[in-house]
């Protein structure tokens, strides 16, 4: 005996159809963005597959590369800022506790959902 599906709500109806031109348009732009990228990632791993058969393979990286060296930038200037900032701030217990408490409070009701 077939089960009928239960209905939650007859009166609602979908709205009207939605456009299939904006995500085909988008995969026709981010596809030639990034497929230099991803051929960089297949020849990493094709030369960690050479390397694990016991072969060699040169693999050339400069997108990659670049990315890596705008993060260590990006890290260096925050590191600097942040730490000149936390270094002449006066840390007094009596907040600073607190604060920290509040802080892992906080993370660990993050944690527990």
């Amino acid at each position: 005996m077939p089960k009928n599906p239960i209905t939650l709500a007859p009166d609602l109806r979908p709205d009207g159809r939605r456009s299939k031109l904006v995500p085909i348009a988008s995969i026709f732009v981010l596809a030639p963005l990034l497929a230099p990228l991803f051929l960089e990632v297949a020849g990493l791993c094709y030369a960690q597959w050479c390397a694990a058969l016991g072969t060699s393979a040169q693999v050339r990286t400069p997108i990659l590369d670049s990315i890596q060296e705008g993060i260590e930038t990006v890290r260096d200037d925050l590191g600097s800022v942040l730490s000149a900032r936390f270094q002449r701030v006066p840390w007094n217990p009596k907040v600073v506790l607190p604060v920290a408490v509040a802080i892992m409070a906080g993370a660990m009701m993050m944690l527990r959902r």
